[in-house]
């Protein structure tokens, strides 16, 4: 979670603007303006972090009338897809909040809802899907799991899953040996891509493992993508992978209108094997000497593919 903008209204909108970007180097986007409302914004970003909204319409007063007033009247804390915002919101309805403004669609392009904080602090929830280069898929839910986007906050859980070398050693990458990797290879490989969900516990929340469909490097088809899985040692043998698969192959042939996904895995990773093998993945060769691992192994790929019933 982070800031996302803060706003100030303001009846000298020209005036703050400029002064935001001459002393402290913001940018600014061109003006938006709702005639109907008689209401006008600048959005000025900076270097990094929250960006500031400057806002000005012809009935705010300048005494403490709800949100109508000059000075700091809301945060927005920006949330990875439309889904989470009214997930959010309903959770807090149902812990008897204030829903100050219901979910919808903002002019400008942002999909929000505004809700009081406990001392009655304007906090808006947004989503836009511009915000980042690589799209985060929907968070899907089983009977057990929420497969989800993964976060910052979970680069303990996810270290202390992903240092142990027999998870490491079957899935072909090193095992973590330190937080700080992981929190770098969380950065890197898994926050904000398509594709790729944390396997979360819905009883607890607790990170358990990870799933997702990403382009197939082995071939030049836009309508299929690769299958690929890890899940903590000590969740083995309860059938979470295979609930984890079956919803993800749910999604990308119904969902994204796949025509094949395909799988591979090493030969000695028979656990892998079965799971395939379960959701009716058809062996389709050998590709020797497929990959050198970290450890210095050459290894042959087995290949699978499942085309969309």
């Amino acid at each position: 979670m982070k800031i996302h903008h803060i706003a100030i209204w303001t009846f000298r909108l020209e005036d703050l603007r400029e002064f935001y970007i001459r002393y402290f180097n913001g940018t600014s986007n061109e003006k938006y303006i709702n005639p109907k409302k008689g209401f006008e914004s600048y959005f000025i970003y900076f270097d990094d972090g929250a960006a500031l909204e400057l806002m000005s319409r012809t009935d705010v007063q300048n005494a403490p009338i709800e949100e109508n007033k000059l000075g700091l009247t809301h945060f927005a804390l920006s949330f990875p897809s439309k889904e989470d915002v009214l997930r959010t919101t309903e959770q807090l309805r149902s812990d008897g909040y204030t829903i100050a403004g219901e979910p919808r669609t903002s002019g400008d392009g942002y999909f929000e809802s505004v809700i009081l904080d406990p001392d009655g602090n304007r906090v808006e929830c947004v989503y836009r899907k511009e915000e980042t280069g690589n799209e985060p898929d929907a968070p899907i839910e089983t009977e057990r799991l929420l497969l989800r986007p993964f976060r910052k906050s979970d680069a303990e859980a996810f270290f202390k899953c992903c240092q142990n070398p027999n998870i490491g050693n079957n899935a072909g990458w090193r095992p973590h040996g330190s937080l700080e990797e992981s929190q770098e290879i969380l950065r890197s490989v898994f926050i904000s891509q398509s594709g790729i969900w944390a396997i979360t516990l819905k009883e607890d929340g607790r990170l358990i493992g990870s799933v997702g469909i990403i382009p197939d490097p082995k071939r030049e088809n836009p309508q299929a993508r690769m299958l690929g899985y890890w899940l903590d040692e000590s969740h083995w043998g309860k059938g979470y992978m295979t609930e984890a698969v079956q919803s993800v192959l749910d999604y990308g042939f119904n969902t994204l209108q796949l025509s094949l996904i395909t799988a591979n895995c090493y030969p000695h990773n028979e656990r892998s094997q079965q799971v395939l093998k379960r959701h009716g993945f058809i062996y389709e060769g050998t590709l020797h000497q497929a990959e050198l691992t970290y450890d210095g192994h050459l290894y042959d790929h087995q290949c699978y593919y499942l085309a969309k019933p």
